[in-house]
């Protein structure tokens, strides 16, 4: 489940369970309307230019992060929360605080997912593991012809939803869907929501700090396992 953090990623209260594939219908109740606002080509455009000049910037973002998680399989729900940074290109490092420790880092190049009770690292490098589709990276690149994703985008009176579903003929789809809802003031990340491919859902929402960060040091974004701890690989 990890591994999908790399898509979403990625506080709040918990949220109920919902499919991705609703995310829509979800966002259109905050409506006055009560409907949701179909996007011409044009605007869609243009929302997704804001975004990327957004993410594109070299400021690091910081931020605190929830998430709740829905097995298909056992409808059991697990919640979780912790600490968030992400900087352009690819760079990002998820620290979860609770229930338990785990520290998720990318330098865009290498993934290490530490578990501190485990005494585990495991590493891998993106271009190896397909999922590993950096969230910041996606955001500072999207556009409508995204390449290995259907995008479609709607807005409600203050959310704009960005919805990516792996074409019908892909043999090996990284999830079934995923929907990254955005204000629609600044574009700032508010929720990710993803179906996987065994029907789970991760519904992940961010509080980000109000200032962007010129930089952070370096180590923010890479890990060092420490001594004596296993190292395994990721991925594979």
């Amino acid at each position: 489940m990890m591994i999908f953090l790399l898509l979403t990623f990625f506080a709040g209260s918990p949220l109920p369970a919902v499919s991705v594939k609703t995310a829509e219908a979800q966002a259109a109740k905050k409506s006055t309307a009560g409907e949701i606002q179909s996007l011409n080509q044009a605007e869609q455009k243009k929302i997704l230019a804001s975004i990327r000049r957004k993410y594109s910037r070299k400021e690091a973002f910081s931020g605190s992060f929830s998430q709740k998680t829905i097995y298909a399989d056992s409808n059991e729900t697990t919640l979780s929360s912790g600490r968030i940074w992400l900087k352009a290109p690819d760079k990002m490092r998820w620290e979860y605080q609770s229930p338990e420790k785990q520290i998720l880092v990318s330098d865009g190049k290498t993934v290490w997912y530490y578990t501190p009770d485990l005494n585990q690292v495991m590493i891998g490098k993106v271009d190896d593991i397909r999922e590993a589709r950096v969230l910041i990276n996606l955001m500072a690149k999207i556009q409508l012809e995204q390449k290995g994703f259907h995008i479609d985008l709607s807005r409600d009176q203050d959310r704009v939803v960005v919805t990516l579903t792996p074409p019908t003929g892909d043999q090996a789809p990284p999830f079934q869907s995923m929907a990254m809802i955005f204000s629609a003031s600044d574009h700032s990340l508010q929720e990710t929501r993803l179906e996987d491919l065994f029907a789970n859902k991760i519904v992940i929402t961010y509080s980000w700090e109000s200032a962007s960060h010129p930089a952070l040091p370096g180590v923010e974004f890479t890990f060092t396992p420490p001594a004596g701890c296993d190292i395994m690989p990721l991925g594979r």
